[in-house]
């Protein structure tokens, strides 16, 4: 019979049909009861009146969530949400769910973030929890779709490196067959690497793992994050693509995830878009009474402040930062190579991508690589692969956990993440 089964929103234009799902709710008035079945679809009202259906059926017992097929017929009900309701002739239990549940999936009763966490897959089975990931789902779709159109490759770099590739110390450090290695903290040396061959212009969803103690609403340990590479291109010509793929994703989900939207009560608008200078960033922060100075990064509430004076709906890009303040792969300007061709985006006072011209000239790279404090012997594969022809390139990449927390409205990123990975959690 399962083989038969169709979704819940498609059984009220039929007669005969066959459902299976959680049991929502299970109402016994003696001689009516009512069982609300929900899948991904949506949820149906089937009745079962006592002077109707088989004695068996009427005397069935369920507790919520647990798991059922029904096959019955559709009739016309002025009670029934969506005006229909199934008059069952066969159930059967998949599973019961013991009671009470560890969590309330109802709504009726708050839950905290953390103990949701804990029960993940019972927390999926609220609507509004599970739209949040179809949009995710979707923004991936569109990313793809976007970058395909413009003639872009997918690829899949490594999730295991021998070496930091943004510097630093925050690694998860990891026994590779006894050899001393990293979980990737970005795709960023390989991606380079691929623009140098004939794939030119390429694009990956990828996860990346980042060893800092972090214990904020807007971090985690493991994201997963949407890169793009492309030869023969300046950080111009990166932050216009951004520009385009972000609004594209945008439109996309306003178009696209009607229901979901609506499940999540968020209303979406297109931005538009500002362009400034890291120094003109610094200064009209200044101008506005907020305490920073020329070379500091550009904090969270500096962020939120920005947002402030320009609009929550606005992609706010900030491009010429101090070369000091970038990784050590940011191409520095030829004329003062204090100030690199790097950017960040922000958009609703949130940072959710970096990227800029990389350095393709090997002299140039290993000075950096010094600069920063690092040893050039750990990247001799990285630098000595510029030494075979190597075109301008550049690229970005956008976090699509803080992209969907972004569109979503969502107050925490661990709301965007299925499994969420921090300082304290490592399961479910």
């Amino acid at each position: 019979m399962l083989e038969k089964r169709i979704p819940t929103k498609d059984a009220f234009n039929k007669k005969e049909v066959v459902v299976a799902g959680w049991v929502e709710e299970f109402r016994d008035l003696k001689k009516i009861k009512f069982i609300i079945l929900r899948d991904l679809s949506g949820t149906l009202q089937i009745t079962l009146p006592k002077s109707k259906v088989k004695p068996e059926i009427f005397d069935i017992d369920l507790t919520k969530e647990s798991v059922i097929v029904v096959q019955g017929t559709m009739v016309d009900s002025k009670e029934a949400r969506g005006g229909k309701e199934l008059i069952p002739e066969k159930i059967e239990i998949l599973s019961n769910a013991e009671t009470p549940l560890p969590i309330d999936i109802s709504g009726k009763i708050e839950t905290d973030l953390s103990k949701r966490l804990d029960w993940r897959f019972l927390d999926l089975r609220k609507p509004n929890i599970a739209a949040i990931f179809k949009i995710e789902s979707e923004i991936c779709k569109l990313f793809r779709e976007f970058l395909r159109k413009k003639g872009f490759t997918e690829v899949w770099p490594p999730g295991i490196i021998a070496a930091a590739s943004e510097g630093g110390t925050e690694l998860f450090k990891v026994d590779y067959l006894g050899k001393k290695a990293y979980l990737a903290q970005s795709p960023q040396l390989y991606k380079q690497l691929l623009t140098l061959g004939n794939l030119e212009r390429i694009f990956s969803i990828t996860p990346v793992w980042r060893a800092e103690p972090h214990d904020t609403s807007k971090h985690l340990n493991e994201i997963r994050q949407m890169d793009v590479e492309m030869a023969f291109s300046d950080d111009k010509d990166a932050m216009k693509l951004l520009e385009e793929v972000i609004i594209y994703i945008i439109k996309g989900i306003k178009e696209n995830c009607k229901d979901e939207l609506k499940l999540i009560n968020r209303k979406l608008s297109i931005p538009k878009v500002k362009r400034l200078t890291y120094k003109e960033a610094i200064e009209t922060l200044q101008k506005n009474n907020f305490e920073i100075s020329y070379g500091d990064d550009i904090s969270r509430d500096a962020e939120k402040k920005l947002a402030q004076i320009f609009g929550e709906e606005v992609l706010i890009f900030i491009y010429d930062w101090p070369t000091s303040e970038k990784p050590f792969y940011i191409m520095p300007y030829e004329k003062n190579e204090k100030i690199c061709k790097g950017f960040d985006m922000d958009y609703r006072g949130l940072e959710l991508a970096s990227g800029g011209q990389r350095i393709h000239i090997p002299s140039i790279l290993t000075k950096r690589i010094k600069e920063c404090k690092l040893n050039p012997k750990d990247f001799e594969f990285y630098i000595s692969s510029f030494k075979y022809g190597s075109p301008p390139h550049a690229g970005w990449s956008i976090g699509l956990e803080r992209l969907t927390m972004t569109i979503c409205g969502l107050n925490n990123i661990r709301e965007a993440c299925l499994f969420p990975r921090d300082r304290e959690r490592l399961t479910p």
